[in-house]
């Protein structure tokens, strides 16, 4: 069974090409060219080397965030544009989740991992969960044990402090700064997953044995907080209001 899946929730992205649970391709994108622009080649390129054409693929995969608002809907629009064309199904799997489980899927001693990712203006998307027991084959979901949340790095570590415990290796694709921050609380940050697009083609396999892939329509972004976008509009309406 082939998966082509795309991560549009950094400035680079990736895209992959798993078969079953193999990558047999994985590369990012260029950071310079906006994701509209350069996904259409992207997705050509990576299944030209492979042999294969669009018709070939089973399952398009995508993350579902949180990330870059204007990348999650393009990723969003290209993978279901994509699968509703060619009636296939979907896979929408939530960024923090998919870094966290390439922690857990690497290092086979840990009983739990985090994720944290930029998320600007001095906050960090920030996750943690436990490993899923032996009677939720094939590894998946994870057991959230910190829920999604946008803060600073210091109010993450306030509300981690009774739900996560120390040693907690984390997959960290924040600023220095805020991975630092992390290791001085005790927990133990870790390299992410090069290609995060690698990591969600392979869950979405998961997904598809498990039954739990479906129609385009059903995938959403997962924001965790609100688009700059509407938080603007609203400082403006307010501004208006008691100007």
């Amino acid at each position: 069974m082939w998966v082509l899946a795309l991560d549009t929730t950094s400035r680079d992205g990736s895209v992959a090409l798993i078969r079953d649970d193999a990558v047999v391709l994985a590369r990012p994108g260029d950071a310079g060219v906006s994701h509209a622009e350069r996904i259409p080649a992207d997705l050509r390129a990576i299944l030209a080397d492979a042999g294969l054409g669009l018709h070939a693929v089973d399952v398009f995969a995508v993350a579902t965030g949180p990330g870059g608002f204007t990348g999650l809907r393009i990723g969003l629009a290209a993978v279901q544009g994509l699968a509703l064309a060619l009636d296939r199904p979907t896979a929408g799997v939530p960024s923090l989740d998919a870094l966290a489980w390439d922690v857990l899927d690497r290092m086979p001693e840990a009983a739990a991992a985090g994720a944290w990712m930029d998320a600007s203006r001095g906050e960090v998307f920030a996750a943690a969960f436990t490993r899923p027991d032996a009677t939720t084959p094939p590894g998946w979901p994870l057991t959230p044990s910190a829920p999604a949340t946008a803060a600073s790095p210091a109010a993450t570590l306030t509300a981690w402090r009774a739900l996560v415990p120390a040693g907690t290796a984390i997959a960290a694709t924040c600023l220095p700064a805020a991975a630092a921050e992390a290791g001085a609380a005790g927990y133990v940050t870790t390299t992410p997953a090069v290609h995060l697009a690698a990591v969600v083609g392979r869950l979405a396999w998961r997904l598809h044995q498990l039954g739990h892939t479906g129609p385009p329509a059903r995938l959403a972004p997962e924001y965790v907080r609100r688009p700059d976008v509407e938080i603007e509009r609203d400082r403006r309406r307010t501004a208006e209001r008691t100007g």
